[in-house]
């Protein structure tokens, strides 16, 4: 069979939101390309068209599809009604194309997934490597599709669930993503002046994540047994040394790729060994996964790039976070990065219901007085599938179809507004970036580098926010 991905955009918000400074066109679409291997491995056709980068006219949709057994969507809360347009403009074209969605909003929105997306027949709920093949097997005669695990569809205009969620325990056979597919798209301008080396890949080593920070939308709260799983050290070695023939970076996207630092000391032991070339950048890591043995062995395996969940300059926030960090945690992480030469990058949240204009100005205070290169300022937003959302749904704050709320005193969710709480997401901004030590510092690295993307990426970013 021959089945034809789309990965579609998601549109930038507002400066202090969590998706500002995002752009699609910015990373492969790594979970497509997931699907793709899995499809490839038995013996199934894949395409992936990333509508950020392409936009086919109806007439070359029509010719695609009359060679597509299948179509694929991945789909987000903050971009469902995209592509239910988009699904719709392909049902118009061909009545009868099967058309599959999977993604974050079908974990959230299980049977509500159907209804938001009405031109879709079957929504995969949670990991898809396993189920998409089941799902071929069923559009090929080869089984029923009320045995297939993890799905919701479609029959007779009603919604049905299929068997059991289940999750893959080992996910060290999932096939290694179909990369190839996307090579005819340049993944080449990170957001917020990040540097790498020219050509760049996403890679996940883990899913799941085994702490609970309370603004954090967890699958676990949807799916029974979706419990933090790593791929062993030698799976993840396998990779990266695949991805060094052909890329000159990788960004690891887990949510804490150093947790087990054990198996990370294996991990960067083989790529010095095995003196491999790529760069490599980690998106996600806790602060009290910094020990200096440790990050001896990432420069010398050529990490250079790391980024932390800071969220907050003060003791108390973190506390009510459920972070299990402290601000000394932090200082010695970002310390002992800048001491290794990586670049680093602090996420932080302005918004907690019990913040004040003292907690922020601690915060930004905080922020300036550790050697970050960026910090992400953004406004916190209340999301289905975190704790936070239960707690003021249960409270009826908020309803529960909806699936992203900012804070705000307006709904009882703070003591500020949202435009308040977006002022002062841009003065952080300001007051972070805008100071002559920073920037004057950043010129100095950008002249040992020999390399000013940085720099003019930050000064994009920067416009953009005013």
């Amino acid at each position: 069979m021959k089945f034809l991905l789309f990965r579609t955009p998601i549109f930038l918000d507002k400066p202090g939101s969590p998706t500002f400074g995002y752009k699609t066109e910015s990373y492969p679409p790594l979970g497509l390309l997931y699907i793709a291997a899995s499809l490839e491995k038995n013996g199934h056709k894949a395409e992936v068209i990333d509508l950020s980068f392409e936009n086919p006219s109806k007439n070359q949709l029509q010719k695609k599809l009359l060679s597509t057994d299948a179509v694929g969507f991945e789909v987000y809360s903050d971009n469902y009604k995209t592509v239910s347009k988009y699904t719709e403009m392909l049902r118009r074209i061909d009545q009868d194309i099967p058309i599959i969605i999977g993604g974050p909003h079908c974990i959230f929105f299980q049977e509500k997934s159907l209804d938001h997306i009405s031109s879709a027949d079957i929504s995969v709920v949670g990991e898809g490597e396993e189920t998409i093949n089941e799902i071929a097997n069923f559009l090929q005669g080869r089984n029923k599709i009320s045995d297939i695990n993890n799905i919701i569809y479609r029959k007779n205009g009603r919604i049905h669930s299929g068997k059991s969620f289940k999750v893959i325990d080992n996910i060290n056979k999932i096939p290694f993503p179909a990369r190839y597919l996307v090579d005819k798209y340049n993944y080449e301008v990170l957001p917020r002046g990040f540097v790498y080396k020219k050509r760049l890949t996403l890679m996940m080593t883990s899913r799941g994540c085994p702490y609970n920070c309370l603004f954090c939308s967890l699958y676990h709260n949807f799916i029974d047994g979706y419990g933090y799983r790593q791929r062993s050290a030698d799976n993840v070695v396998s990779e990266i040394l695949e991805i060094n023939k052909s890329y000159g970076s990788v960004l690891i996207v887990d949510d804490n790729f150093l947790e087990d630092k054990k198996r990370a000391h294996k991990i960067f032991d083989k790529l010095i060994d095995y003196e491999t070339k790529l760069k490599i950048l980690i998106m996600g890591a806790r602060v009290d996964s910094a020990e200096r043995e440790l990050f001896i062995k990432m420069k010398k395996a050529n990490v250079t790039f790391v980024g932390f969940g800071i969220e907050s300059g003060n003791q108390d926030i973190l506390d009510y976070y459920n972070k299990k960090i402290t601000l000394n945690q932090i200082r010695k992480a970002v310390n002992l990065s800048k001491e290794m030469g990586f670049q680093t990058l602090g996420t932080i949240i302005l918004g907690a219901p019990i913040e004040t204009k003292e907690h922020f100005q601690k915060t930004i205070k905080f922020a300036k007085s550790i050697p970050l290169d960026f910090a992400f300022f953004t406004v916190l937003k209340y999301r289905k599938g975190s704790s936070m959302w239960s707690e003021v749904v249960e409270n009826k704050l908020v309803r529960g179809d909806e699936y992203s709320i900012t804070a705000g005193s307006c709904k009882g969710l703070g003591n500020f507004t949202s435009e308040q709480l977006y002022q002062y997401s841009r003065m952080a901004y300001r007051s972070f970036y805008i100071r002559p030590s920073y920037v004057f510092n950043q010129i100095l690295k950008s002249i040992k580098r020999k390399d000013f993307r940085m720099l003019k990426n930050s000064f994009s970013f920067l416009d953009s926010i005013k």
